[in-house]
C-alpha cells in the first residue's frame, strides 16, 4: 500500500505515478506494455481519475492500482492489455524457476484464483476463465518461438474444489487430467496462430515437481 501525501495535486500526482510504476516493473507487466512512456501514460491516467473521484489522499491499494490501470487500458480499446494487466498484476500469473525444466522459463498459474467457490456451473465458468488467462499470457513464449513451461499451482486442491461432493478417484484423476489437457490444446492453437516452433509444456506443480 501507500499513503499519498495530502500536499499540491502536483505532489500526489507525482506520488500516484511513481508507486504505479513501481507496481508496473514488480509484477513484469512493462514488457507488454512496451516502452517507458507508456507505462508513464497508463499511470498518468490512474493518478488522474483517483483525482478527479477524490481518491489520491488516501491509502491506496496495489491491487486497486492495478485493477484501475486495467480499466484505463479497456476504456480506449486496448483490451487484450487491459487482460494481461489484470493477470499480471493480480498474482494470479507469475514467472518462476524449477531445476526439472532444464533452465527453460517457467510462468505459472495460480488456479485458486480463478476457481469460484459458489455458484453454477463451476467448471464451465473455471475452464472458460482458464482458457482465457492462458491465451492473454501467449506473447510471454513470442520470444523462444514457443519454448518454455506453464506451470499450473494447486491443481488438486482445484479439482477437488470443482468436484464438490463428486470425489471418486475416478472422477478427480480425469478432472486433473482435464485441466492439464485444456491448457494443453489451447498452447497448440496458439502455435499455429502465432507461428511457434514448438508449443510450451504444460506442468502439474502439484506432481511434476
Amino acid at each position: 500500500m501507500i499513503w499519498i501525501p495530502q500536499n499540491t495535486d502536483q505532489d500526489r500526482e507525482h506520488a500516484l505515478v511513481t508507486h504505479l510504476k513501481h507496481t508496473i516493473a514488480a509484477n513484469s507487466l512493462g514488457e507488454f506494455l512496451g516502452d517507458d512512456t507508456r507505462v508513464a501514460e497508463v499511470a498518468s491516467a490512474v493518478a488522474a481519475f483517483l483525482e478527479a473521484h477524490g481518491g489520491a489522499d488516501q491509502v491506496v491499494d496495489s491491487g486497486y492500482l492495478v485493477m484501475l490501470a486495467s480499466q484505463a487500458l479497456s476504456a480506449v480499446g486496448e483490451v487484450d492489455d487491459a487482460r494481461r494487466m489484470l493477470v499480471f498484476g493480480s498474482g494470479l500469473v507469475r514467472p518462476s524457476e524449477w531445476e526439472v525444466t532444464g533452465g527453460d522459463e517457467v510462468w505459472t498459474i495460480d488456479l485458486h484464483r480463478i476457481t469460484v467457490a459458489d455458484g453454477a456451473p463451476l467448471e464451465l465458468v473455471f475452464f472458460n476463465a482458464l482458457g482465457m488467462v492462458v491465451e492473454s499470457i501467449a506473447d510471454v513464449w513470442d520470444t523462444t518461438s514457443g519454448r518454455g513451461v506453464l506451470g499450473l499451482r494447486h491443481v488438486c486442491a482445484t479439482a477437488t474444489l470443482l468436484l464438490g461432493k463428486r470425489r471418486r478417484k475416478d472422477a478427480f484423476d480425469s478432472l486433473v487430467d482435464e485441466i492439464r489437457g485444456v491448457c494443453s490444446a489451447r498452447l497448440g492453437r496458439m502455435r499455429e496462430q502465432r507461428r511457434w516452433e514448438t508449443a510450451p509444456i504444460v506442468m502439474n506443480l502439484d506432481i511434476d515437481s
